[in-house]
């Protein structure tokens, strides 16, 4: 025991050093057993592999939210608070790291992404950004030129405001290619363009169905005839008549997982494949096989026509156990229920401003999705809803109630509706009410087009509510939704680009003196956009008992920042890079000071 005091003080005496050194010393500093008295391992029952000293710790545990040290043991952590509680854990085999002030945070969580469609949508070509329409053809033609040995063109970036609600025509396309195929997609990938050679070899004939009418439709002319703007899930069905999941897409299926991890996510869901799940997840599966999927990946099946609700779960429950493996959980429904406001399909409960008569519309009524709910409570999935407009965040709500009622009891999984542009007023409160976490894409929030006010009216004034739902207690988290390369090439796709814009309401190349988007109150505070991201996170995910916060007990996902999150100008949140992410207490990108015996 005298050996232990001993040990212990010097343990104290290199966190003080360590703490009045900080503004020093420059080099880093790593601390093994060899420097720390002699004692008996047997005298310490638990010991720990290494313990983090000299942190600035933020838990995200409501209970305890910050800490100066902490130990982990294998993949758990086992003590996190200050230095007077850690003897019981520290023992002769024990790596003390002194991060000399360094930041660490619970490892985030992006809780809507899609690394699968990203990948295989690598072949879209961005259009730039254009004033106007005029300019935008231009630019097209300038696409094709430079792309003239193309067999199919692939591109994306058409602006809506720039072709009315109509959408735009083949015939414009045509004048510019009509001997090769072109898909356009529109900037929301909400609906394409494509030109009468894509509708000739696509094979879907001059009378398509739609898959639901006013929402997901063939846009046709005062003949019947298609004019070449697709919306929705029209849209997605003819895209996947041309693209698919090859060797290339799998590179790149990776080089985002990875990205991801590099920026500090150590769990993900991957929000849907729109019919392509089967080979996106063999794919991910093949790298959690091989020891290369450095995060814990959740996959989600997605209903975006109304006929697969009768065998949603069934299918679910077959992704699940085909691919379920070490890392990768094929364990949410995901349900595409309405559109964006951009095509005026989100549902709403009022008309738009600009198109009187038109609500938008969901895939399916209230009946419907509370037995789809039911299912998937018996089953023990999670579900996710995609919607935008207040009239089918309504019906999600509805639906839930219902489900409640039926089964006298809260449902055993997680609901999450995802993006809420538009929360009518009178539900804000029942989203705690009810259980039911709102999902934000932060990236987006800074968005203040005309588009919007010309759709809504003052319904844009205040667009996604976040503050709204916490206020009322609500559980809400974040994500980066992207689904096209240059959104995580340019680190749109980056948690902390997340945090700053959620912060700031600002897009990132904003000065100090440009105004935010929306009320100043939902410019929320840095440590609420940390918890969304951690503790907010796992509770979607289901896992928030062995993840989300830095707690005794729960398992060792974190990570290390050079910068202080809390204290640096909001500007430069974005350009964070973490200097190490560790997953069940194993790094998987950066370093931790160079600690002997880890890599």
């Amino acid at each position: 025991m005298v050996l232990r005091t001993l040990k212990f003080c010097y343990f104290n005496m290199l966190i003080a050093c360590a703490a009045l050194m900080l503004s020093a010393c420059e080099s880093e500093q790593v601390t093994s057993q060899s420097t720390i008295a002699e004692v008996d391992e047997a005298v310490v029952e638990n010991p720990a592999s290494h313990v983090f000293v000299g942190a600035n710790i933020f838990t995200s545990d409501e209970a305890a939210p910050r800490a100066s040290v902490m130990a982990i043991k294998d993949d758990r952590i086992v003590y996190v608070g200050d230095s007077e509680g850690v003897e019981p854990f520290v023992a002769d085999s024990t790596v003390t790291v002194d991060l000399k002030g360094k930041l660490i945070l619970p490892g985030l969580v992006d809780a809507h992404t899609h690394p699968g469609y990203l990948a295989i949508y690598d072949r879209l070509i961005a259009l730039p950004e254009a004033g106007t329409r005029e300019e935008q053809i231009e630019d097209i033609k300038a696409l094709l030129a430079e792309n003239a040995n193309n067999e199919i063109i692939y591109a994306i970036g058409w602006d809506n405001r720039f072709f009315g609600t109509d959408g735009p025509g083949r015939e414009e396309l045509d004048a510019l290619e009509s001997e090769r195929p072109v898909l356009i997609y529109d900037i929301t990938m909400h609906s394409l363009w494509v030109n009468s050679k894509a509708l000739e070899v696509s094979g879907i004939g001059a009378d398509p169905i739609d898959p639901l009418p006013g929402v997901a439709y063939y846009k046709r002319d005062a003949n019947g005839e298609l004019t070449g703007y697709i919306t929705e899930m029209a849209a997605t069905l003819f895209a996947n008549l041309f693209f698919q999941m090859g060797e290339a897409e799998a590179v790149i299926l990776a080089d985002y997982i990875n990205y991801l991890s590099s920026r500090g996510v150590t769990s993900l869901l991957d929000a849907g494949n729109f019919g392509l799940d089967e080979k996106v997840y063999s794919a991910v599966k093949n790298l959690d096989d091989n020891g290369a999927l450095p995060m814990r990946y959740h996959g989600a099946y997605t209903v975006f026509l109304p006929n697969q609700a009768e065998t949603a779960v069934a299918e679910l429950k077959r992704l699940a156990a085909t691919y379920n493996s070490e890392n990768l959980t094929v364990d949410t429904l995901k349900i595409f229920f309405d559109g964006v406001v951009e095509t005026r399909t989100a549902h709403m409960l009022q008309d738009y401003d600009d198109t009187p008569g038109n609500r938008g519309g969901s895939l399916f009524g209230v009946d419907t999705l509370t037995k789809l709910i039911l299912q998937v409570d018996q089953a023990g999935f999670n579900l996710h809803v995609h919607a935008l407009g207040d009239q089918s965040s309504r019906t999600v709500l509805d639906a839930v109630e219902a489900a409640r009622k039926q089964l006298g009891r809260p449902l055993d999984v997680t609901v999450a509706i995802t993006h809420l542009q538009v929360i009518d007023a009178a539900d804000f409160a029942r989203y705690a009410e009810l259980n039911v976490i709102g999902q934000f894409t932060p990236a987006w929030h800074y968005y203040d087009e005309p588009i919007y006010s010309e759709a809504l009216g003052d319904r844009a004034k205040h667009p996604y509510p976040v503050a709204e739902l916490i206020k009322a207690g609500a559980t809400v988290n974040f994500s980066s939704d992207v689904y096209f390369p240059s959104e995580w090439r340019d680190d749109s796709a980056s948690p902390f680009t997340g945090i700053q814009i959620g912060h700031t309401r600002k897009d990132r190349e904003s000065g100090p003196d440009d105004p935010a988007n929306g009320p100043e109150y939902e410019q929320l505070s840095r440590e609420t956009m940390v918890k969304g991201y951690t503790m907010g996170g796992t509770i979607q995910l289901g896992t928030d008992s062995a993840l989300g916060s830095l707690t005794s007990g729960k398992k060792a996902d974190f990570i290390i920042l050079n910068e202080d999150l809390f204290a640096m100008d909001a500007a430069q949140i974005s350009k964070i890079v973490p200097k190490a992410v560790v997953l069940n207490g194993k790094l998987v990108k950066g370093d931790w000071s160079g600690a002997r015996g880890d890599s």
